[in-house]
């Protein structure tokens, strides 16, 4: 079996490694990547969580999979992420992800993940990821405000489990 860059063959018990990459003010965007790893920890797959402004970009490559996730903010009119989650991917070679399984996640308390969602899966395509299409996008928090507001729903939260569990299997 190739590994997801699918360049060298995969030892057998060799372990899949993920990286989750995200950005969170409130702790929706962190909360929704840590039930995104459960699923793919589930699937036996090693995952590191980093925040996008300490993250390293360079380190995606050493990653057989890139998930990304970003809260939606109103004021970029729902077609980009957050400006850290951007720097990162702005930071990343053109073809860093080429033969990497990659995709996207958004939390939002009103509307306009999925655009965000597309928006990152949009650039890691552009990378040369093979994203796995639609990522989760997660309703939690309260519109316009850093008030943690409500906590994400029991089917956010498993949506995102599951989104982990497809991600691994389709790796």
């Amino acid at each position: 079996m190739n590994d997801a860059r699918g360049d060298t063959p995969r030892k057998k018990g060799e372990i899949m490694k993920a990286l989750i990459i995200y950005h969170s003010k409130t702790g929706h965007t962190k909360a929704a990547a840590d039930d995104i790893a459960r699923g793919l920890d589930e699937k036996g797959v090693e995952v590191t969580i980093e925040e996008a402004a300490k993250a390293d970009p360079a380190s995606a490559s050493d990653y057989d999979i890139l998930l990304i996730g970003s809260p939606t903010y109103a004021q970029t009119r729902y077609k980009a992420a957050a400006k850290p989650v951007e720097r990162f991917i702005d930071a990343m070679k053109s073809d860093a992800l080429s033969g990497h399984i990659a995709g996207g996640f958004s939390v939002c308390a009103a509307s306009g993940a999925e655009k965000v969602v597309a928006a990152i899966e949009k650039r890691l395509a552009s990378l040369g990821a093979k994203v796995v299409s639609p990522g989760p996008a997660v309703r939690a928090g309260a519109p316009l405000s850093l008030w943690q507001g409500p906590d994400a729903a029991a089917a956010d939260v498993e949506k995102c489990v599951e989104f982990g569990r497809r991600v691994a299997t389709e790796a």
